[in-house]
Protein backbone atom coordinates (compact mmCIF):
# COMPACT_ATOMS: atom_id res chain seq x y z
CA UNK A 1 0.00 0.00 0.00
CA UNK A 2 1.44 3.11 -1.07
CA UNK A 3 0.77 5.95 1.92
CA UNK A 4 1.15 9.27 -0.59
CA UNK A 5 -2.32 7.49 -2.60
CA UNK A 6 -4.17 8.10 1.42
CA UNK A 7 -2.46 11.78 1.92
CA UNK A 8 -3.05 13.54 -1.46
CA UNK A 9 -5.22 14.18 -4.93
CA UNK A 10 -2.91 13.28 -7.27
CA UNK A 11 -3.10 14.52 -10.72
CA UNK A 12 -6.14 13.07 -12.21
CA UNK A 13 -5.25 9.37 -14.40
CA UNK A 14 -8.00 9.06 -16.96
CA UNK A 15 -8.41 6.60 -19.87
CA UNK A 16 -10.14 6.49 -23.00
CA UNK A 17 -11.06 3.15 -23.54
CA UNK A 18 -14.38 1.91 -24.45
CA UNK A 19 -15.17 5.19 -25.97
CA UNK A 20 -17.77 4.61 -28.45
CA UNK A 21 -19.45 7.32 -29.66
CA UNK A 22 -17.76 10.23 -31.27
CA UNK A 23 -16.71 13.79 -29.38
CA UNK A 24 -16.76 15.51 -32.71
CA UNK A 25 -20.36 14.93 -32.86
CA UNK A 26 -21.49 17.20 -30.09
CA UNK A 27 -20.39 21.41 -30.24
CA UNK A 28 -16.79 22.23 -28.81
CA UNK A 29 -16.68 23.65 -25.82
CA UNK A 30 -16.37 27.31 -24.97
CA UNK A 31 -13.80 26.35 -22.43
CA UNK A 32 -11.80 23.76 -20.64
CA UNK A 33 -11.65 22.17 -17.64
CA UNK A 34 -10.39 19.01 -15.29
CA UNK A 35 -14.00 18.21 -16.38
CA UNK A 36 -14.17 17.68 -19.85
CA UNK A 37 -10.31 17.76 -20.78
CA UNK A 38 -10.87 14.45 -22.53
CA UNK A 39 -12.58 16.14 -25.34
CA UNK A 40 -9.30 17.95 -25.93
CA UNK A 41 -7.28 14.34 -25.89
CA UNK A 42 -9.22 12.53 -27.86
CA UNK A 43 -9.19 15.66 -30.71
CA UNK A 44 -6.31 17.60 -30.41
CA UNK A 45 -3.77 14.73 -29.37
CA UNK A 46 -4.71 11.55 -30.32
CA UNK A 47 -6.64 12.63 -33.37
CA UNK A 48 -3.72 14.42 -35.56
CA UNK A 49 -1.86 10.99 -34.21
CA UNK A 50 -4.44 8.76 -36.07
CA UNK A 51 -5.27 6.91 -32.89
CA UNK A 52 -8.20 5.59 -31.56
CA UNK A 53 -9.56 5.37 -28.08
CA UNK A 54 -12.01 3.45 -28.91
CA UNK A 55 -9.53 0.41 -29.89
CA UNK A 56 -6.99 1.42 -26.27
CA UNK A 57 -6.85 2.62 -23.30
CA UNK A 58 -4.70 5.70 -23.74
CA UNK A 59 -3.73 7.00 -20.07
CA UNK A 60 -3.08 10.64 -19.15
CA UNK A 61 -1.85 12.42 -16.22
CA UNK A 62 -3.78 16.44 -16.03
CA UNK A 63 -3.40 19.39 -14.04
CA UNK A 64 -4.49 22.70 -13.87
CA UNK A 65 -3.37 26.47 -12.73
CA UNK A 66 -3.97 29.84 -14.25
CA UNK A 67 -0.52 30.55 -15.50
CA UNK A 68 -1.31 34.23 -17.09
CA UNK A 69 -3.42 35.54 -14.60
CA UNK A 70 -6.33 35.90 -16.69
CA UNK A 71 -8.94 34.31 -14.58
CA UNK A 72 -8.74 31.36 -16.57
CA UNK A 73 -6.88 27.77 -15.87
CA UNK A 74 -4.38 26.11 -18.44
CA UNK A 75 -4.53 22.51 -18.54
CA UNK A 76 -1.10 20.18 -18.77
CA UNK A 77 -1.69 16.72 -19.90
CA UNK A 78 0.70 14.15 -19.58
CA UNK A 79 0.11 11.31 -21.69
CA UNK A 80 1.57 7.97 -19.83
CA UNK A 81 0.86 5.58 -23.28
CA UNK A 82 3.73 4.13 -24.34
CA UNK A 83 3.22 5.64 -28.00
CA UNK A 84 4.32 8.54 -26.44
CA UNK A 85 6.59 7.95 -23.92
CA UNK A 86 10.37 6.82 -24.19
CA UNK A 87 13.22 6.03 -21.70
CA UNK A 88 13.91 9.96 -20.97
CA UNK A 89 9.69 10.34 -20.37
CA UNK A 90 6.50 11.41 -22.34
CA UNK A 91 5.04 14.25 -24.34
CA UNK A 92 2.55 16.61 -22.35
CA UNK A 93 0.90 19.18 -23.86
CA UNK A 94 0.17 22.62 -22.45
CA UNK A 95 -3.70 23.99 -23.44
CA UNK A 96 -5.16 27.52 -23.25
CA UNK A 97 -8.48 27.15 -21.43
CA UNK A 98 -10.02 27.44 -24.53
CA UNK A 99 -8.56 24.62 -25.90
CA UNK A 100 -5.66 26.05 -27.93
CA UNK A 101 -1.78 24.46 -27.98
CA UNK A 102 0.35 26.64 -25.78
CA UNK A 103 2.90 24.09 -25.83
CA UNK A 104 4.04 20.70 -26.79
CA UNK A 105 6.97 19.29 -24.58
CA UNK A 106 8.61 16.21 -24.80
CA UNK A 107 10.82 14.20 -22.17
CA UNK A 108 8.49 15.33 -19.02
CA UNK A 109 7.97 13.13 -16.25
CA UNK A 110 6.21 14.51 -12.31
CA UNK A 111 6.95 16.24 -10.20
CA UNK A 112 5.25 19.30 -12.70
CA UNK A 113 5.53 22.14 -9.87
CA UNK A 114 3.79 25.74 -10.62
CA UNK A 115 6.34 28.63 -9.66
CA UNK A 116 5.81 31.93 -7.93
CA UNK A 117 8.12 33.59 -10.54
CA UNK A 118 6.42 35.65 -13.76
CA UNK A 119 8.35 35.86 -16.84
CA UNK A 120 6.83 37.73 -19.92
CA UNK A 121 3.64 37.46 -17.24
CA UNK A 122 2.98 34.20 -17.18
CA UNK A 123 4.50 32.42 -14.16
CA UNK A 124 7.41 29.74 -14.97
CA UNK A 125 6.78 26.12 -13.95
CA UNK A 126 9.11 23.34 -13.28
CA UNK A 127 8.98 19.38 -14.76
CA UNK A 128 11.49 16.59 -14.13
CA UNK A 129 13.71 15.58 -17.55
CA UNK A 130 17.13 14.57 -18.09
CA UNK A 131 17.61 13.81 -14.35
CA UNK A 132 17.08 17.12 -12.91
CA UNK A 133 14.08 19.73 -12.41
CA UNK A 134 14.29 22.17 -15.61
CA UNK A 135 13.20 25.72 -15.46
CA UNK A 136 10.08 26.37 -18.02
CA UNK A 137 9.83 30.09 -18.71
CA UNK A 138 7.47 31.56 -21.40
CA UNK A 139 9.14 33.51 -23.78
CA UNK A 140 5.90 35.65 -25.17
CA UNK A 141 4.55 32.92 -27.33
CA UNK A 142 5.16 29.59 -25.61
CA UNK A 143 7.39 27.27 -23.20
CA UNK A 144 9.88 25.31 -24.40
CA UNK A 145 9.24 22.20 -26.54
CA UNK A 146 12.46 20.29 -25.09
CA UNK A 147 12.59 20.82 -21.57
CA UNK A 148 15.58 18.54 -21.21
CA UNK A 149 18.15 21.10 -22.63
CA UNK A 150 16.66 23.90 -19.94
CA UNK A 151 18.60 25.13 -16.78
CA UNK A 152 18.73 23.03 -14.03
CA UNK A 153 16.55 23.98 -10.50
CA UNK A 154 17.04 22.40 -7.12
CA UNK A 155 14.90 22.09 -4.27
CA UNK A 156 17.45 19.99 -2.05
CA UNK A 157 18.20 22.91 0.47
CA UNK A 158 14.64 24.26 0.66
CA UNK A 159 13.10 20.61 1.02
CA UNK A 160 16.13 19.78 3.69
CA UNK A 161 15.20 23.05 5.62
CA UNK A 162 11.69 22.45 5.35
CA UNK A 163 12.46 18.83 6.84
CA UNK A 164 14.24 20.51 9.99
CA UNK A 165 11.75 22.89 10.27
CA UNK A 166 9.45 19.55 11.12
CA UNK A 167 11.70 18.00 12.80
CA UNK A 168 12.29 20.60 15.95
CA UNK A 169 8.02 20.19 16.25
CA UNK A 170 6.91 19.27 19.57
CA UNK A 171 4.95 16.23 18.36
CA UNK A 172 8.08 15.06 16.69
CA UNK A 173 10.15 15.62 19.42
CA UNK A 174 8.07 13.89 22.01
CA UNK A 175 8.43 10.38 20.01
CA UNK A 176 7.59 11.07 16.19
CA UNK A 177 9.55 8.78 13.77
CA UNK A 178 9.49 7.34 10.17
CA UNK A 179 9.90 11.14 8.99
CA UNK A 180 9.28 10.65 5.40
CA UNK A 181 8.84 13.20 2.24
CA UNK A 182 5.60 13.02 -0.22
CA UNK A 183 6.66 12.79 -3.35
CA UNK A 184 3.92 11.92 -5.57
CA UNK A 185 2.44 15.86 -6.04
CA UNK A 186 -0.31 16.30 -8.64
CA UNK A 187 0.75 18.89 -11.40
CA UNK A 188 0.95 22.29 -10.93
CA UNK A 189 1.76 21.62 -7.32
CA UNK A 190 3.67 24.87 -5.48
CA UNK A 191 7.33 24.85 -5.75
CA UNK A 192 8.11 25.85 -2.17
CA UNK A 193 5.66 24.00 -0.75
CA UNK A 194 6.26 20.58 1.27
CA UNK A 195 4.44 17.39 2.44
CA UNK A 196 6.15 14.93 4.91
CA UNK A 197 4.27 11.92 6.72
CA UNK A 198 5.39 10.57 10.37
CA UNK A 199 4.54 7.95 12.82
CA UNK A 200 3.58 8.62 16.82
CA UNK A 201 4.29 6.13 19.25
CA UNK A 202 1.77 7.31 21.16
CA UNK A 203 -0.66 7.33 18.57
CA UNK A 204 0.00 4.03 15.96
CA UNK A 205 -3.66 4.27 14.98
CA UNK A 206 -3.08 7.54 12.84
CA UNK A 207 -0.59 8.67 10.17
CA UNK A 208 0.57 12.39 11.03
CA UNK A 209 0.81 14.71 7.35
CA UNK A 210 2.42 17.88 8.01
CA UNK A 211 2.42 20.55 5.22
CA UNK A 212 4.77 23.84 4.43
CA UNK A 213 5.39 26.32 2.42
CA UNK A 214 8.27 27.95 2.83
CA UNK A 215 7.87 31.38 0.77
CA UNK A 216 5.19 32.01 3.50
CA UNK A 217 6.10 29.94 6.22
CA UNK A 218 2.16 28.63 6.87
CA UNK A 219 2.28 25.34 8.35
CA UNK A 220 -0.72 22.76 8.60
CA UNK A 221 -0.65 19.23 10.64
CA UNK A 222 -3.49 16.67 10.07
CA UNK A 223 -3.75 13.14 11.77
CA UNK A 224 -5.12 10.57 8.81
CA UNK A 225 -6.50 6.74 10.19
CA UNK A 226 -4.63 4.42 8.90
CA UNK A 227 -6.88 1.43 7.90
CA UNK A 228 -6.60 -1.83 9.42
CA UNK A 229 -5.16 -4.94 7.25
CA UNK A 230 -6.53 -8.26 7.78
CA UNK A 231 -4.80 -11.02 9.29
CA UNK A 232 -3.94 -13.19 6.30
CA UNK A 233 -5.66 -16.56 6.65
CA UNK A 234 -4.10 -20.20 6.85
CA UNK A 235 -5.67 -22.25 3.70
Amino acid sequence: MKLTKLLILSSLTIGLSGCLHSASDEPRPSEFTLENVERLVKEDILKPEQLDPSEKDYKYLVGATDLNNDGSEELLVLMQDSYFCGSGGCTAYLFSSVGDVITRMTVTRKPILVSDRITNGWRDFYVWSNGSLRVMSFDGKSYPSNPSVEPEYSREREKETAKQTLEVQEVVVQDGYGIELVEDLPIFYPAHSYQFTFRHYGDPQNLYLFKINMVTGVSELETLPIPEQKADTQP
